[in-house]
């Protein structure tokens, strides 16, 4: 052996050669330290985990905006993507939910967990609750939460309180939404009905200062009215020129002639609507004012007339959306219905989560047994060295006595 430490070389056989010199140490070293190991396992306090699946609801048309996108109600987002947008999904609020203090605080008072924790304050009891609790999100959408306690029971019993508090929560809190969204609504709406009141009293009044009833129709009639007028006007003025050639000017004939001539000129002008002329006849204006206004009119009239109508139109369109979603937010705001669907209810689990006994008396052998394994080479190396060194002190006493 000395002189494979002279030379430095080492194979398989010196390895095991310091394996059973130390045998003795390494088995009965790592049969104790496992025998430790068990016992500190028995000592160290059990916990049980339980476990509970929940599915939240899907998105829902509660808000004014995004819901808009979809067309009918539901949001036009794939809910899949609302992460990427920035948007959260449910099962994040939910999350948020979770992990919010009141909630946790209603499950230390409902458990009386001061006392199971023997904790300073309800704060303290809190805080070591969330350090228990677990949870996991899915690809899915769904909501896994793993909660851990000295008991089994009390391990299902928390994490069934848990899922049961969140589903109240949020709940409370979709009510709250939909009462301040009913709020805002009402508002609105009553806003938006004075102001649909003020539109229709303008339009109103538009109609009754310019004779509008229906200015399509009107225009069409008052059209058809000149038309005639003017073809009967072009036919009585080619009598005058005729009867002019033949008769006096004072013969009767020919001043009834002029005369028609002259009233269907005036009727005319009212209907084209020259204003220059002075007309007086008060059955014409009477029967020119039932066929609308007069045509120079019209274009700007009509301009006007179909901004008003417009902006009737719109707030009639608005009041509606608005009724609409006041009676979704009145719903929401009654509806007390679960939002959470459990998929795996929490059960009393059979087996604890820590301590794991023989995995743990497994691993502290282990350990033992690699930690003894280096010492023994420390050692089989320090006790080479020394002899190594003996043999030199022992060469130089043999030359210095000669």
């Amino acid at each position: 052996m000395r002189d494979m430490a002279d030379t430095g070389s080492h194979n398989l056989l010196d390895y095991i050669f310091v394996i059973v010199k130390w045998r003795r140490i390494l088995v009965v070293g790592t049969i104790v330290s496992a025998i430790v190991v068990a016992g500190v396992s028995f000592l160290l306090p059990e916990r049980w985990t339980a476990r509970t699946s929940l599915l939240p609801p899907d998105e829902d048309s509660g808000g004014l905006g995004l819901s808009l996108l979809g067309g009918s109600g539901a949001s036009g987002i794939p809910p899949g993507l609302a992460g990427l947008i920035g948007a959260s999904t449910p099962a994040e609020r939910l999350l948020t939910l979770l992990d919010s203090r009141r909630l946790l605080g209603l499950a230390v008072d409902r458990h009386d967990l001061v006392r199971e924790y023997e904790a300073l304050h309800r704060d303290h009891a809190i805080d070591l609750l969330a350090l228990k609790i677990d949870r996991e999100l899915g690809g899915d959408g769904s909501v896994a939460i793993e909660v851990s306690a000295r008991t089994p029971e009390l391990a299902a019993g928390l994490t069934n309180t848990l899922a049961f508090l969140l589903d109240s929560l949020n709940r409370e809190y979709r009510q709250k939404q939909a009462s301040s969204t009913r709020t805002f609504l009402e508002e609105r709406l009553h806003s938006t009905r004075a102001e649909l009141a003020a539109d229709a009293s303008r339009l109103r009044d538009f109609q009754n200062e310019h004779g509008i009833v229906d200015i399509k129709a009107q225009t069409a009639a008052a059209v058809d009215v000149v038309k005639g007028i003017v073809l009967e006007l072009s036919l009585v003025q080619v009598q005058l020129g005729v009867i002019s050639q033949q008769l006096a000017p004072d013969h009767p004939e020919r001043k009834l002639l002029e005369l028609k001539a002259a009233q269907l000129q005036k009727r005319l002008q009212l209907l084209v609507g020259d204003l220059s002329a002075d007309i007086g006849d008060g059955a014409a204006s009477f029967a020119s004012g039932a066929l609308g206004p007069p045509l120079q009119q019209l274009p700007d009239l009509m301009h006007e007339y179909a901004e008003l109508t417009l902006q009737l139109e719109v707030k009639e369109q608005i009041l509606a959306f608005l009724g609409g979603r006041l009676e979704e937010a009145k719903y929401g705001e009654a509806r007390n219905t679960p939002t959470l669907q459990v998929l795996d209810k929490a059960t009393p689990p059979h087996t604890r989560s820590f301590p794991r006994r023989v995995l743990l008396t497994a691993a502290g052998g282990g350990t033992a047994l690699v930690l003894l394994t280096l010492l023994a080479f420390v050692l089989e190396a320090w006790q080479r060295g020394r002899s190594t060194q003996q043999d030199r002190l022992a060469a130089i006493r043999e030359v210095w006595q000669r």
